[in-house]
């Protein structure tokens, strides 16, 4: 009997069976989802500390993901950064036309483009910074045989500048503004807009709050009287 206790005595103090412990899983992308997010996280970072400071590495670390993983979507860091320009570059044409829809006149549409401009570089400073960085919009950009590493890029760069030129085009043949065949007027204008988006980025310049988009069409205006 004392042998019966005590076999009963073990079997009620023998321990539970422990349950298995589940591992939390990494989150883990689709094709295509961790080169958005690689972008993201590029601008988050310069952004933070600059594009000087931005690796690939970082990129993939703070997405919780190993570097391989992105060295899989990008070569290396000048192509992340070219994806960050891409995307900065959509973004302003589509702000632009945006901005633009609507109206008719001539100079009311190169003021709305203005406006785009120069908010979509206070609104979007790691994008505008990384989109007209040497890097990307100097002869060292070509290789030696002629090539565009970066020809996404200066496909961008291309259709803003066709989009101004449009709109000059249009004022100018509508008699608007005077008849120049040269390039100048759209260069004159796009240093301009791009002049005072950088002041304006750099803080060199006191903008009130809320009147940004006012602000700008007063000192624009100074720009539309030459084509006139």
């Amino acid at each position: 009997m004392a042998r019966a206790a005590t076999r009963t005595v073990r079997r009620v103090a023998r321990p539970a069976p422990r349950k298995p412990v589940r591992r939390a899983r990494r989150a883990t992308y689709h094709h295509g989802d961790l080169a958005r997010a690689l972008v993201d996280a590029a601008v988050a970072i310069i952004d933070e500390r600059g594009a000087e400071a931005f690796t690939l590495r970082e990129a993939a670390r703070r997405l919780g993901v190993n570097h391989r993983a992105a060295y899989r979507h990008f070569a290396d860091k000048d192509a992340l950064l070219a994806a960050v320009a891409e995307q900065g570059f959509r973004g302003l044409i589509d702000a632009t036309r945006a901005q633009a829809a609507g109206l008719t006149e001539p100079a009311a549409r190169l003021a709305a483009a203005a406006r785009a401009y120069v908010a979509f570089a206070a609104e979007h400073p790691a994008h505008f910074r990384v989109m007209f960085a040497p890097r990307h919009n100097e002869g060292a950009t070509r290789t030696l045989s002629g090539a565009a590493p970066f020809a996404t890029v200066d496909a961008l760069v291309a259709e803003a500048y066709a989009l101004l030129e449009a709109e000059v085009r249009a004022g100018m043949a509508s008699g608007a503004f005077a008849a120049d065949a040269g390039p100048h007027p759209v260069i004159a204008l796009w240093s301009a807009m791009h002049g005072l988006a950088s002041l304006v980025l750099m803080k060199r310049v006191d903008v009130p709050p809320g009147r940004l988009g006012t602000w700008v069409d007063r000192i624009f205006e100074r720009s539309l009287r030459g084509l006139r």
